[in-house]
């Protein structure tokens, strides 16, 4: 039987459950994972919606299992359905300090999400794919860095706690930065949400 044909669409199942149930299976026999990614390129939408949601759930256990098929994975940040857009983008996020070089030249068009999706899901996990490429090396921390800052000035505190820690990211490896990081941190110290709170806070007193 064709692992393609459990997933939730294909039988009628309006839950998660089918696809999580396919991924439970495709963590013990990752070979079945080549029958997803073939999903990937299906005309389907509901299909690809099932087979994205698949790598999602092995890319947050397993996050090396998803890496080798990245490159068809990336492709559909740009998906005008929009859960198979906010699964892309988790996805990656799972994976991006394992695929950072090839995240970098997609960093534009994470940023547009960023800006621009109505969805608070993509704009979120884009932002995180952003903050965890930054710990990657002090080249991409470096055009991380631009984007974090318009994040938080566009957002405020929708998604600072993201910003937040991949500015810790940048800060390891740019410690020039780290006065102006620690300057938005001080902003934030008494922000409304808990967790932003938390996390200027932590990078306060790191400094």
């Amino acid at each position: 039987m064709s692992v393609l044909s459990m997933l939730s669409s294909q039988v009628g199942d309006k839950t998660e459950g089918s696809n999580k149930a396919v991924a439970a299976e495709c963590i013990e026999h990752p070979d079945y994972l080549d029958e997803i990614d073939g999903g990937l390129k299906s005309n389907d939408s509901n299909l690809v919606s099932d087979c994205i949601e698949v790598m999602t759930e092995v890319s947050t256990s397993d996050p090396e299992l998803i890496v080798p098929y990245a490159p068809d994975i990336i492709p559909l940040i740009k998906s005008k359905t929009t859960k198979t857009r906010w699964e892309a983008v988790h996805t990656l996020a799972n994976i991006a300090i394992l695929i950072s070089p090839l995240l970098v030249s997609e960093l534009e068009y994470i940023k547009s999400l960023i800006e621009n999706d109505k969805s608070v899901i993509v704009r979120d996990y884009s932002v995180d794919i952003v903050g965890h490429i930054a710990a990657y090396s002090q080249d991409i921390a470096k055009k991380a860095f631009p984007i974090l800052k318009m994040t938080l000035d566009k957002w405020g505190e929708r998604h600072a706690k993201q910003v937040f820690n991949g500015m810790i990211n940048v800060a390891k490896l740019c410690p020039e930065y780290s006065s102006e990081i620690l300057g938005y941190a001080e902003a934030y110290k008494d922000a409304k949400k808990c967790t932003v709170k938390k996390v200027a806070n932590k990078i306060m007193k790191s400094n």
